[in-house]
């Protein structure tokens, strides 16, 4: 009895492990069966975000004209910059051509009155002369002298005297007073007698001359 219960002892032992191996083997699997369980839960918490919707082309458009927009007042202010500078360089310009033409003007002037001394100690001359009693011969003399003086200096600025007289009627250059009865055809629509000269300061007629022109009769 007590050799085959030794004998029995190891079997049970022997079986009863195998059972003990089965459950420790089963553990392992149910390990991964939980992992794999979670790991499908966690990819369905996690989905993947939806695409974006495309552009609004409208809105791509509104953006486009705001840049050029932008731009375009930028280019205007800078126009609008540079206008203001020109026109104040062209005041600036204006105002110092105006200055020089006045100091022109009185630098002729006084080229004039600078001429015009002379004539103007003459003619006191001939005052102090006749005062104290001269001849009408010398005071005749000292007017002529003064007169042919002044068509000099007249001539130093640049102004000519001229005399029609003879020439075709022009009514460009002269100013008929009146007309003369002619017999000569040669003379006719010319200036017979010229009243008062014409004086000419270059291509320019300061003043036209005064005449009579011949009609033929």
């Amino acid at each position: 009895m007590s050799a085959t219960d030794d004998k029995t002892t190891p079997a049970s032992e022997t079986a009863t492990a195998p059972e003990g191996a089965d459950v420790q083997e089963q553990q392992p699997d149910q390990a991964v069966e939980g992992q794999e369980s979670a790991s499908a839960e966690g990819e369905s918490v996690e989905q993947t975000p939806p695409p974006k919707p495309p552009p609004d082309p409208r809105e791509l458009r509104i953006r486009f004209l705001e840049g050029q927009l932008v731009e375009k007042e930028q280019t205007l202010h800078t126009y609008i910059k540079a206008h203001k500078k020109a026109e104040q360089e062209f005041e600036a310009f204006r105002n110092r051509l105006l200055r020089d033409q006045e100091r022109e003007v009185l630098a002729a002037k006084g080229k004039v009155v600078e001429k015009m001394l002379d004539i103007d100690e003459n003619l006191e001359r001939t005052i102090d002369a006749t005062a104290r009693g001269a001849s009408v011969e010398s005071l005749l003399e000292g007017v002529k002298l003064i007169h042919r003086m002044f068509l000099e200096r007249l001539t130093e600025l640049g102004l000519e005297r001229w005399d029609p007289t003879g020439e075709p009627f022009d009514p460009n250059t002269m100013q008929a007073l009146g007309v003369v009865p002619v017999k000569d055809p040669a003379q006719a629509d010319r200036v017979v007698m010229t009243l008062k000269a014409g004086f000419r300061l270059g291509d320019r007629e300061v003043r036209p001359a005064l005449v009579q022109v011949g009609k033929l009769m």
